[in-house]
């Protein structure tokens, strides 16, 4: 696990130092080794890794910081082929390496290196962009071919591993594996792109391949780039697809998760796993413990015994394991952390489970450097309650408005004594037929709440037919090649929200305390093979996770299997009234020119107001407004006012 760099220039430029700027900015994510390249197009003798960036001219150069994982000792990047022609620079893990090795030496590929990198390379030279279909990994890697001049990158199948990139000016080019850390090479311009400002608010993160920078983009997964000539190529070579047509095997989904814990357990350093109350996580503990020797190391969080506190049922499902189990306790006071994360996201995100993600990660870096997740089964094998609600939501979308609204405020003073008062009410309002549901995020800024909170002026610029092509949602849902909506959901599903925000949250939170997390329901063998099994096997009877509750059957407790679904969650509207409560107005409120721009101040502080007296439950499009607040003190320039393009 890595974080990787670099720059090609038509004209050969003295870049050296930009480079090392943004490796220094990514330090967190390989703190063990950093390695430099620079070369010219058509240089005779090969270049040569340095330790450190130079002042020399060139026209690429690449930079790696390096987290040790496989090949402690070797396996040094950026690493070349034996003649030097073929260089790379690699974040991830290619799990199959080991078999991929043993196919290239029978093919008279000389391999000096034991780790994963080199095959990279070798693979490269075999079958060319043909080589991504050998991958068996979580992978953002980089490939420079000085015979062709030309520089290939590529992202695995589901986005594990970030790749951010852009091109300046005609003739330059620079990537690397976070954004802020591209912002520090000052070669590309910080113009915000309102659109993406207008995406954050409805999703909460900003999909791919936008950023909040108009001219720094992210690789979408499953899509490979060449730089050639002055001119950038984008392919995508794979995607998700949901059809479900087989009939299920039961024993096959069991060995295919076999299988994937197994390739992942590859590691030359300890390693553990992220464990809840859920059966997603058990299931890779129980398959994790059979396969690896001596002890299995098991890691939670505890939010102090509340209704979102899954501690309990982790420690029971680690005693029957058999794991060495350890607990992290999480407390209100994360201002610290929630601000160094911000810097590392790099642009506006508000899962505020990050946090969360961050704590459990620290506590386990303390103990392993590998963690494997259960991330994924929820997306894969139909776990969340939207996909059984889709009659329910079209239904009460049907209501006319007024009617409609009634009902929400009614219904809404139902909950005034819960956890989150008023949940109902955005539940109804954000109720909609699919695909229109997927926009339309009932804590977050949903229609209803556009409308009221939107500044004249930039609601106006992200409406008409430019809302439109803002629903990231309906575009997938309408590429899916399924008829079945709840099919078509899942495949929109593992493309946006998994990618672009699960992903993006496991990916940073955990990297800035340099730990690597492997997912084994990502394995695409095992996604590809779920997502073509009928839909009545994954959620008949109206049962969530149908196929992984059979399996866990005969390898869990029963209790396991009774706990309902709580998510990775934390009290996080009662601590905005109480514990975090000046934090969060200090944050949001003393400086208000920071979102002027995008809301109205008097239906802000309306909202405010309404969570304090828990007339209704506003964490969700509070911490947006904090996320946006602090990613502008943190990573920005204050905002322009919006213009109409």
């Amino acid at each position: 696990m890595c974080g990787i760099a670099g720059i090609i220039s038509a004209d050969a430029l003295s870049l050296g130092r930009r480079l090392q700027d943004v490796c220094d900015r990514m330090s967190h994510r390989g703190p063990d080794d950093e390695g430099f390249l620079s070369c010219m197009f058509g240089q005779r003798n090969p270049p040569s890794r340095t330790a450190r960036a130079t002042d020399e001219a060139g026209n690429l150069f690449l930079g790696h910081r390096r987290l040790s994982i496989i090949d402690l000792a070797g396996t040094r990047q950026p690493l070349g082929n034996e003649n030097g022609e073929v260089w790379t620079v690699f974040n991830g893990e290619i799990y199959n390496y080991a078999e991929l090795a043993a196919e290239l030496s029978s093919k008279r590929h000389i391999l000096r290196e034991k780790g994963d990198t080199e095959v990279l390379v070798h693979l490269w030279e075999e079958f060319g962009e043909g080589m991504l279909e050998k991958l068996v990994g979580m992978f953002a890697f980089a490939i420079f071919d000085s015979g062709k001049e030309t520089l290939f990158l590529a992202r695995d199948r589901f986005g594990q591993k970030p790749l951010y990139y852009s091109m300046p000016k005609k003739g330059l080019f620079i990537f690397a594996s976070e954004l802020d850390a591209l912002r520090h090479s000052n070669l590309c311009s910080e113009n915000i792109n309102n659109n993406s400002i207008a995406r954050f608010l409805r999703y909460g993160y900003i999909p791919s391949p936008e950023t909040v920078y108009s001219d720094i983009h992210s690789l979408p997964p499953g899509h490979c780039l060449v730089y050639k000539n002055g001119n950038i190529s984008i392919r995508k070579y794979w995607k998700p697809s949901v059809r479900g047509e087989n009939f299920l095997d039961i024993e096959k989904v069991r060995c295919l998760i076999d299988e994937s814990v197994r390739l992942r357990l590859r590691s030359d350093v300890p390693f553990g796993i992220f464990l809840s109350s859920g059966i997603d996580s058990a299931l890779i503990a129980e398959s994790m413990k059979r396969q690896s020797p001596g002890t299995a190391k098991s890691f939670t969080i505890s939010t102090g015994g509340n209704c979102f506190d899954e501690s309990e049922g982790a420690r029971l499902s680690a005693e029957h394991i058999g794991t060495e189990h350890h607990q992290i306790m999480v407390n209100p006071d994360f201002v610290s952390s929630a601000e160094k994360l911000c810097a590392h996201f790099g642009q506006p995100f508000a899962d505020h489970s990050s946090v969360l993600t961050y704590y459990v990660s620290k506590g386990t870096r303390e103990h392993v450097t590998v963690a494997l997740g259960g991330d994924g089964g929820d997306e894969l094998f139909a776990g969340y309650p939207a996909y059984f609600n889709l009659g329910k939501y079209a239904a009460i979308s049907m209501l006319p408005g007024p009617l409609r609204i009634l009902l929400a405020k009614f219904a809404g003073t139902l909950g005034r004594n819960s956890e989150s008062p008023g949940r109902i009410f955005d539940s109804i309002m954000s109720a909609a037929n699919l695909p229109g549901k997927g926009e339309e995020m009932p804590s977050l800024f949903h229609s209803y709440w556009r409308k009221i909170c939107l500044n004249p002026e930039f609601a106006r610029e992200v409406s008409g037919e430019n809302e439109l092509h803002l629903q990231r949602f309906r575009r997938y849902y309408g590429e899916a090649e399924s008829d079945d909506p709840v099919e078509r959901w899942l495949e929109a599903d593992q493309r946006l929200y998994l990618a672009d925000d699960i992903l993006v949250k496991v990916d940073i939170s955990s990297m800035a305390v340099s730990l690597e997390c492997r997912s084994p329901y990502l394995d695409h063998r095992l996604a590809e093979y779920v997502n073509s099994v009928r839909l009545q096997d994954k959620i008949g009877s109206g049962i969530p996770k149908k196929i992984l509750r059979e399996i866990a059957a005969s390898a869990l407790p029963p209790e396991t299997l009774r706990r309902p679904k709580k998510g990775f969650s934390m009290p996080f509207g009662r601590w905005m009234r109480r514990d975090l409560k000046d934090w969060i107005h200090s944050t949001i409120f003393d400086d208000p020119d920071l979102w002027k721009p995008y809301f109205r101040e008097c239906e802000i502080r309306r909202i405010w107001n309404q969570h304090q007296s828990c007339e209704k439950d506003h964490q969700g499009r509070l911490w947006i407004l904090a996320s946006l607040c602090l990613w502008h003190k943190h990573c920005a320039r204050p905002p322009a006012k919006p213009s109409s393009r």
